[in-house]
């Protein structure tokens, strides 16, 4: 395989991965079930971010934060700023999460996720529509644990599992 087909490779995967997380946040989501729900395309955004960091970065997760923004009816640029404040930081601590299993990647997942819907959570109060209550932040924790099962499944398909850690 030459390196020009295992580059649209490459992008095939991150497309396919976006337009996936893309349309999961289209479910017809109601009650617990939509406050609890992951961010999936922050989550598709940062993993895409921390190991293809040449591909992913901060105009691809401006560009879907405005999308974000366009299919949730909010302050455009609400969820923009949010994306780009998580890249920043998986690009600052990308060497010290791609050490980690998949236990402590998504301890230190889950500030960058809060962070993240404190950032949507501050630009929706600072806009005319503010949020009602703090209930913004739960998807934190759905995230999370979104995070901790994907790193699980590519820890495991890739060979690394728990008998290989020291």
């Amino acid at each position: 395989m030459n390196v020009s087909s295992h580059a649209s490779g490459n992008w095939r995967r991150i497309l396919g991965t976006l337009t996936l997380a893309v349309l999961l946040e289209q479910l017809p989501w109601s009650g617990w079930a939509l406050v609890a729900r992951p961010d999936f395309v922050l989550v598709a955004v940062l993993f895409w971010a921390l190991h293809q960091p040449a591909r992913v970065g901060f105009g691809v997760a401006f560009f879907l934060g405005l999308l974000a923004d366009f299919q949730d009816g909010v302050v455009f640029g609400q969820h923009a700023i949010a994306y780009v404040v998580g890249v920043y930081l998986v690009l600052y601590l990308r060497l010290r999460l791609l050490q980690f299993d998949p236990h402590r990647q998504a301890a230190q997942m889950f500030p960058i996720f809060l962070g993240a819907q404190a950032a949507v959570l501050l630009v929706g109060w600072l806009a005319v529509n503010p949020p009602t209550g703090l209930s913004i932040l739960v998807p934190a924790l759905g995230s999370t644990l979104l995070w901790y099962l994907i790193a699980l499944f590519m820890c495991l398909w890739h060979g690394k599992g728990a008998q290989d850690r020291a």
